[in-house]
């Protein structure tokens, strides 16, 4: 185990009989540099640790949802430190609306990152460090190996949001729409054409997994403990992401990035434009992807026999790069 962490404050974790949290673990805030609480868990292995996986989650995700990951990852010997992003799970929240997604910059997240990196990974964590990503995830953590070459050994992403699965069309209207109205409006307000679509008293829908059990449990705990809820984004958020996406699928970016890459990409697809990962696997020059069938969006919470292949190519792929170098 890990020494003791020290927090800037304790922080609260939901549990319940369906999602123990991993042994080992430590959960606590750390203070971002303009005074927002952040809350992280580091969770060790029962033996001496191969290293560090930075788990880095998607958009409305919390902690308490990767506890069965985290088991996996630390069963294979992993260090697993888990930094919730601003606005999502028990951090604090930047709308003034709790259960709505705000930003006025993307790369807010990156900051939120270098203010936890050195003190927590570095500090308190094996090497080498390991960054597996998802998603929203998987578009903040590129950006952040971009900026910061020296942070991950290996980078692997699941389903990363380098584009959204939507008509060209649609995207064209959404851009032009939400570029007006970020200049008329408040960023911190909802936006006419994106609506919050998740609601307490909505029926589930399950557009992420095949795995309909794995899905009802991440559903229990936010239906259960409503302070996990994100039912939307603020225009602001969907302005400045969609913006930051454009600039990340350009050539010359994608080339910057030096760390060794693989993606993870679902066939059955219905959130993220899997177009886009074929992009930066072009242009990304040591990156390397592989296409799971019968997958949707979340991998790690895919049936058994598909996130154990994800989980293992993954092993496999930070393994092969600690060999090569």
């Amino acid at each position: 185990m890990t020494q003791q962490i020290k927090w800037d404050a304790p922080a609260e974790v939901y549990l319940n009989d369906e999602n123990p949290m991993p042994a080992n673990g430590q959960v606590g805030y750390l203070r971002s540099r303009d005074g927002k609480l952040l809350r992280n868990g580091v969770f060790m292995p029962e033996g001496p640790a191969r290293g560090t996986i930075v788990l880095m989650t998607g958009y409305s995700e919390f902690l308490e949802k990767y506890f069965e990951a985290i088991g996996d990852l630390t069963g294979l010997g992993y260090c697993v430190a888990l930094l919730e992003w601003r606005g999502h799970g028990l951090s604090d929240r930047e709308s003034s609306v709790s259960e709505r997604l705000h930003l006025d910059d993307f790369d807010q997240n990156i900051e939120d990152l270098e203010d936890r990196y050195e003190r927590l990974v570095r500090g308190h964590c094996p090497a080498p460090y390991f960054g597996l990503a998802h998603s929203m995830g998987g578009q903040i953590s590129l950006r952040a190996a971009q900026k910061h070459p020296d942070w991950f050994t290996a980078l692997a992403q699941s389903a990363p949001m380098y584009g959204i699965r939507m008509p060209f069309i649609f995207r064209l209207i959404h851009w032009a729409v939400t570029s007006v109205l970020i200049r008329l409006k408040d960023g911190d307000s909802w936006s006419p054409i994106d609506p919050p679509m998740r609601k307490l008293d909505g029926p589930p829908v399950n557009i992420i997994t095949h795995d309909e059990k794995r899905f009802a449990r991440g559903e229990k705990l936010w239906r259960t403990d409503t302070r996990l809820l994100i039912s939307g984004r603020s225009l602001g958020w969907s302005y400045t992401t969609f913006k930051t996406m454009k600039k990340t699928i350009k050539a010359n970016f994608l080339r910057s990035v030096s760390v060794p890459l693989f993606i993870g990409t679902s066939e059955d697809e219905l959130l993220v434009d899997n177009r886009a990962h074929a992009i930066v696997l072009a242009h990304v020059p040591n990156a390397q992807g592989k296409f799971y069938p019968k997958a949707r969006h979340e991998l790690l919470m895919e049936k058994d026999a598909t996130r154990e292949a994800f989980i293992k190519d993954v092993d496999d792929f930070y393994q092969s790069v600690v060999a090569s170098q």
